[in-house]
């Protein structure tokens, strides 16, 4: 009795001690990040890795074809916290942004239908309106990217941040981000909700009647019912959606599928059991103003198999025509306990 009572004691100070550091590297993370311009070209390390440890050599999950896994590091202090992404349509320019105001863009290359490295990597600071200084975590804090033209990582790209809550339209070169054009009106409710559960997700529908609509979901926050509030902005027929929360899992991002249906990623940690993910297909006739969505899950995983903090989605065409996911994992500057992950699926339904 004594050995387990020392043990549990034990295993409390290291659960404590561990939340503290976790908590100590993101803090003392955001004070060492400043302004990144003119942008600075960065080394990227990519390590393959599996994705069922006791099957390495498994690629099917739920209803996807596991394509590969990179674990990324860098020596830069700036790398890291990566929370959305998109690729160009042949799915080898990458652009990221991370919850710290930053953005990454790098070349994907592929052998055998693998991502195998990254190269031509290059990351600088979002800039804010009026090209001020996006400071501290309250103004910078950017969750999800989408591009007003699919399949480009060129031109308009709609970002939504939270604690400030907005989505900013910035234009965005091959050197980067110019200062935001401007804002999009956001719901009252939507400018309302807690600091840190602000708008976590956005897509733009690609098809049917209300095409042209930015889908935004805010990461945790419920209506009376325990279900996800979200918004159609803009196009023909605006107003509130919700999706069933399912798990207690939090929305981290959505996608467009090239048909115009929406991948919706979510994920939950918790220290008793570790981090879990689940990818759902919402069919795009189901999204309208006032609808409750649900969806069919492709893909659910946890501790047991390779994931990380996963909050970045976006969806490309490969040449065989199928819909490749590719997912990024926001390791939070905790280079000791978290890992940026790059991983890559396709839908085999």
């Amino acid at each position: 009795m004594k050995i387990k009572r020392a043990w549990v004691v034990g295993a409390m100070t290291l659960g404590i001690a561990i939340t503290g550091f976790f908590l100590w590297v993101d803090h003392s993370s955001a004070k060492k990040l400043g302004p990144l311009s003119p942008p600075e070209t960065i080394e990227v390390m990519a390590q393959p890795i599996v994705f069922d440890r006791d099957k390495p050599g498994e690629t099917r999950f739920g209803k996807l074809e596991w394509l590969g896994t990179l674990a990324l590091s860098s020596p830069s202090r700036n790398f890291g916290g990566y929370s959305g992404l998109v690729l160009d349509k042949t799915g080898t320019a990458l652009l990221a942004i991370s919850d710290k105001g930053t953005w990454l863009s790098a070349k994907l290359t592929y052998r055998g239908g693998k991502i195998v490295k990254l190269s031509e990597a290059k990351i600088g600071s979002l800039p804010g309106k009026g090209n001020r200084t996006l400071s501290g975590k309250y103004y910078s804090d950017s969750e999800s990217i989408v591009m007003a033209r699919s399949g480009s990582v060129t031109g308009n790209a709609y970002i939504s941040f939270e604690r400030r809550h907005r989505i900013d339209v910035y234009p965005v070169t091959k050197n980067g981000f110019a200062p935001p054009k401007r804002s999009l009106k956001l719901p009252a409710r939507a400018k309302s909700v807690e600091s840190n559960k602000g708008i976590e997700a956005i897509a733009i529908l690609r098809a049917g009647p209300l095409k042209g609509a930015v889908l935004a979901f805010t990461e945790n926050t419920l209506d009376s019912r325990g279900n996800h509030i979200g918004w159609l902005i803009g196009g023909p027929q605006p107003g509130m959606v919700t999706l069933r929360q399912h798990g207690g899992l939090s929305i981290t991002d959505l996608a467009s599928l090239p048909g115009g249906d929406i991948i919706v990623l979510e994920r939950r940690f918790r220290f008793s059991e570790g981090v879990k993910m689940r990818l759902r297909h919402i069919v795009l006739s189901d999204v309208r103003a006032g609808a409750t969505l649900d969806g069919e899950v492709l893909l659910e995983a946890d501790n047991l198999l390779e994931i990380d903090n996963m909050e970045g989605l976006t969806v490309h065409r490969d040449a065989q025509g199928r819909s490749i996911l590719t997912l990024i994992s926001d390791n939070n500057y905790n280079r000791i306990f978290q890992r940026t992950l790059l991983m890559q699926f396709a839908i085999v339904e």
